[in-house]
């Protein structure tokens, strides 16, 4: 048998950590077993966490704040990002941040938003940027990072609003939309609002889009420069839909659990890797996997699996570790 290190980080899982399993279970590994992370800044990553930072702001104050609300994106951007790096990331740059929150605060939709609806306070804090761990059967937890809790002025129904970037090329497909309803990230947030409110209140998750985008050459309809747009998925899940995302749930992570024992009953001179299998439907998905060239070379990746490739850091991921506003551990209701 061949030998690692044991991580703490292991047992530590959330929704983006199931979705990287489910997509490949072999990437899975890669990334979250053997830590293997691309040694470059991820961008997009840090413009939705950055996007999140003004969303925040203008939740807890107003949409008319702009200068506020731009600010607090740009002093996390620009925590990784610097000023010369922005014309390669066009159009998610502070520039096209700044112009997205002039049309939030002119958008006669979005307009209405913290008119009708309110952030929740709980235990004296106004829930925004909320983290920290959710039991999904009695000796297991996932972690979680919800963006906002809501309160529906009319009625008192609870929801969440959580925010997502893109470019305003896919936000507007039909694929955009339709991944969030299934998602286990949505039942995972839904979960929690359960953990917190009587269930017969909680409508569930709306996922709220903002679609960048830069037009070197304009039109009679769209001048020259950065836009952007605006959607909103309400993918709420009814109680019977939740039961199947609690299955799905456990029955992924006992997956996961299966692959770690069988990885550690194998050998480094084993001709094939029999854990943690290869998922090749997967190899093409948004760039493109970054582990699969040596997938292609490698049939068994513990011959190599002491030092990363060139190009690739050891970082473990780890969402109980996450930097927000406020930290919540909750409990079955």
């Amino acid at each position: 048998m061949f030998q690692l290190s044991e991580q703490l980080e292991w047992q530590i899982r959330d929704s983006s950590k199931l979705d990287d399993y489910i997509s490949c279970p072999r990437q899975y590994m890669l990334a979250h077993v053997f830590g293997w992370r691309l040694d470059q800044p991820a961008h997009d990553l840090h413009f939705g966490s950055s996007w999140h930072c003004a969303r925040e702001y203008q939740l807890l104050n107003s949409y008319e704040d702009i200068q506020g609300a731009y600010n607090a994106f740009e002093t996390e951007y620009r925590k990784v990002f610097a000023p010369e790096t922005d014309e390669i990331y066009k159009p998610k740059t502070p520039a096209g941040v700044l112009n997205a929150l002039i049309q939030f605060a002119d958008n006669e939709e979005r307009r209405n938003d913290l008119s009708q609806n309110e952030v929740v306070v709980l235990d004296g804090r106004k829930m925004t940027e909320i983290s920290g761990s959710v039991p999904v059967a009695e000796d297991r937890v996932l972690y979680y990072r919800m963006d906002s809790i809501m309160r529906r002025k009319a009625d008192d129904m609870i929801f969440s609003w959580d925010h997502k970037t893109t470019h305003e090329r896919y936000l507007n497909g039909r694929q955009w939309a339709e991944a969030f309803h299934l998602g286990l990230q949505n039942g995972t947030y839904t979960h929690c609002l359960y953990c917190m409110f009587p269930i017969e209140k909680v409508l569930g998750i709306e996922f709220c889009g903002t679609g960048f985008t830069y037009l070197s050459r304009g039109s009679k309809y769209r001048p020259a420069g950065y836009h952007a747009s605006f959607r909103r998925v309400p993918a709420f899940k009814t109680p019977d839909q939740m039961n199947t995302w609690l299955w799905t749930v456990n029955d992924t992570l006992d997956d996961i659990d299966r692959d770690m024992d069988r990885l550690f009953h194998c050998k480094e001179g084993d001709p094939v890797l029999m854990a943690f299998k290869m998922n090749p439907k997967s190899c093409t998905d948004y760039r493109g996997c970054p582990y699969h060239d040596y997938c292609l070379s490698w049939q068994n990746p513990l011959q190599q699996c002491y030092e990363p490739p060139l190009g690739f850091k050891i970082e473990f991921w780890n969402p109980a570790e996450m930097d927000t506003t406020n930290k919540k551990d909750l409990e079955w209701r």
